[in-house]
C-alpha cells in the first residue's frame, strides 16, 4: 500500500474532502538554489490534489491523516496509461502497413489515430475502476500535537 499524508478540507454526512500536496525530490541537498533541476523545480510549484474520501470517521477541517492507495491499482492505472495507446498505435501502424502499404504520412495519422484511441480507452478503463472500489483509504488520524506555552516555562 502507497502511504501519504493529507489534510482535510470539508466534511460532507459520508466523508471528506481530503488536500494533498506531492512532495518534489528537489530541496532535499545543499545545493538546490544552484543546480538546474533546483531552478526549474522552484518555477513550477507542486499542485496540490483534492479528492473526496467515503469513511465513517468524525473528522474536522484541519486534521491530518495518513491515506493509502492499494498499489495493485496503481500499477494498473498506469499500464493502462503508458502501454494501451503505445500498443494501440503499433497494432494500427503495422496493420496499415502490412494491408494497404500506404504512403508516410497516412502511417503518422494512423498511428496518430491509434494513440489517442489508446488514450481515450485508457481514460474509460481507469474510470471504470474507480466506480468499482473505492482505491483511496483513510488509513489512520494524525495526532496534533498543541504546546501550551504557560507550560512549557514551568
Amino acid at each position: 500500500m502507497v502511504e501519504e499524508i493529507a489534510t482535510v478540507l470539508a466534511i460532507e454526512s459520508d466523508g471528506v474532502w481530503l488536500n494533498t500536496t506531492p512532495a518534489g525530490t528537489c530541496h532535499s541537498c545543499h545545493v538546490s538554489t544552484d543546480c538546474g533541476t533546483g531552478i526549474v523545480a522552484q518555477t513550477f510549484t507542486p499542485r496540490q490534489n483534492r479528492f473526496f474520501v467515503k469513511t465513517p470517521l468524525q473528522l474536522l477541517p484541519g486534521e491530518q491523516v495518513t491515506i493509502g492507495v492499494a498499489e495493485q491499482g496503481l500499477v494498473l492505472a498506469a499500464l493502462a496509461v503508458y502501454l494501451l495507446p503505445l500498443v494501440l498505435m503499433l497494432v494500427v501502424v503495422v496493420t496499415m502497413q502490412s494491408l494497404w502499404q500506404p504512403a508516410e504520412g497516412w502511417l503518422m495519422l494512423g498511428a496518430l489515430i491509434g494513440g489517442a484511441s489508446g488514450f481515450a480507452l485508457a481514460r474509460r478503463y481507469n474510470q471504470s475502476l474507480q466506480s468499482q472500489q473505492e482505491q483511496v483509504i483513510i488509513l489512520s488520524v494524525l495526532p496534533s500535537i498543541k504546546l501550551n506555552p504557560a507550560a512549557t516555562d514551568a
